[in-house]
């Protein structure tokens, strides 16, 4: 992983750890943005969310932005997902 998570919320936001979380459950590499900028964000976590559809995992109602902006509720969702699929 990327660096150490301390705060779930707040350091899953930039893509890289989660990133970083399925390519370690995967095996796999994916894509990142290297930016601090928003967009980059954005566009990491939308990786993510594309590696777990293509996988047919669904996703209720997550978008990159409830993960980017934090979101508790979705967040957790994602991560529970994460768990379910890869246990």
């Amino acid at each position: 992983v990327t660096k150490g998570v301390v705060d779930l919320f707040e350091d899953i936001r930039d893509g890289n750890n989660l990133i970083s979380l399925l390519e370690v459950l995967s095996g796999e590499t994916l894509p990142r943005e290297k930016g601090k900028l928003r967009v980059h964000h954005l566009q990491n976590v939308r990786t993510c969310l594309q590696f777990l559809k293509n996988r047919n995992i669904k996703l209720v109602n997550i978008r990159a932005d409830d993960i980017v902006d934090g979101n508790p509720k979705l967040t957790l969702g994602l991560i529970w997902t994460i768990i379910l699929h890869f246990q």
